[in-house]
């Protein structure tokens, strides 16, 4: 993929922030970035990542004081090694070894539309890192911040009455119901969705049908790591969904465009992190930490299970590939049910 060359001389450092809250000429480079990496064949979710990772480094050269645009933190490779030795904020080792990627990454493919050579810019970067002795073939030994272990503590386990104690908490925002917040968190909660697919929901992927495991209901159309599943909404979820079709004065089938939108009937999608706030609400009024959603899809596997479906069911339900996954999720849930018939043993 070719770009056009950016004149530095011409780069302008500090045009008009957007509402994303960076400037157009920033998110023009992310945008750059991004595309390149998908088209390397990088994983979306990757991607991603690190995308992200570098909004947090231009937020952290802005709290630092360092009003900087992506275009001009490429070519400071002084304060790139500082972002990186010194955060502001701590972080575990890995997010700091995932920011050294993105920016590694950024220069080799950003670099040359202003101008720079990445080569020369990537061992300046190593050379302002700490380093220790290289001993694996794939590494270059450079040090970067971070503590080892887990930065967030880990959250509660969840069984099938948190999960209706969150519904409920939801069906509630600012004194008066809310359809569309009781959906966005019914799917968060009793479905096999995530957060990035529900957010992008549209009427139109879903459908009353036929499902993989055999049986008839409310469907919805994702595409996850290729594949395109058709995943059958479990009875809370669909209700939640009806009850929105019905409050939007429709029905599922009548209806087009996205689900979540962000202001009443406006067509504007639900933002990600808009979406996340409204979950965390309603934990919060269920008496509930902030809960991620792998714990969330951890609950309902839980419940699918209490609802009498097999492994194999429920994995179609939450559209795994493997049962193993099932398992997985549930390895928690398996130690506290162990830790209960030891107690009940132990107490006859």
């Amino acid at each position: 993929m070719q770009f056009a060359l950016i004149d530095p001389a011409t780069f302008s450092p500090g045009p008009a922030a957007t509402a994303h809250g960076h400037d157009d000429d920033t998110e023009s480079l992310l945008a750059a970035f991004r595309d390149v990496r998908l088209a390397e064949g990088a994983h979306d979710h990757s991607v991603r990542r690190e995308v992200g990772q570098l909004r947090a480094l231009l937020r952290e050269a802005e709290a630092a004081g360092k009003v900087v645009t992506l275009g001009a933190l490429v070519t400071d490779v002084d304060l790139l090694a500082q972002l990186l030795r010194e955060p502001l904020i701590m972080i575990s080792r890995s997010t700091g070894r995932d920011r050294l990627r993105a920016v590694q990454r950024l220069i080799r493919i950003i670099g040359p539309t202003l101008g720079r050579d990445p080569a020369a810019d990537l061992t300046a970067l190593d050379a302002r890192l700490p380093a220790r002795r290289s001993t694996p073939w794939h590494t270059t030994g450079a040090l970067v911040a971070g503590t080892p272990g887990r930065r967030r503590r880990r959250g509660p386990t969840l069984d099938a009455a948190d999960l209706w104690r969150i519904l409920d908490a939801s069906a509630a925002s600012g004194g008066r119901p809310n359809q569309r917040d009781r959906a966005l968190v019914a799917l968060h909660c009793f479905s096999g969705m995530r957060p990035e697919e529900i957010v992008r929901l549209c009427w139109e992927d879903l459908s009353v049908e036929l499902a993989a495991g055999g049986r008839y209901g409310l469907t919805t159309a994702v595409v996850r790591n290729g594949r395109h599943l058709k995943l059958l909404l479990p009875s809370p979820a669909a209700d939640a969904i009806e009850a929105l079709a019905h409050a939007s004065d429709g029905t599922i089938e009548s209806l087009s465009g996205s689900v979540f939108c962000a202001h009443g009937r406006s067509e504007r999608q639900l933002g990600y992190r808009a979406a996340r706030d409204i979950l965390h609400s309603a934990c919060r009024r269920a008496g509930l930490p902030t809960v991620e959603s792998v714990a969330l899809r951890a609950a309902c596997a839980h419940w699918l299970r209490s609802q009498e479906l097999s492994d194999h069911e429920a994995a179609a339900v939450l559209g795994l590939a493997r049962v193993r996954s099932v398992d997985r999720l549930l390895q928690r849930h398996a130690a506290l049910d162990a830790q209960r018939r030891v107690r009940e043993l132990r107490g006859q």
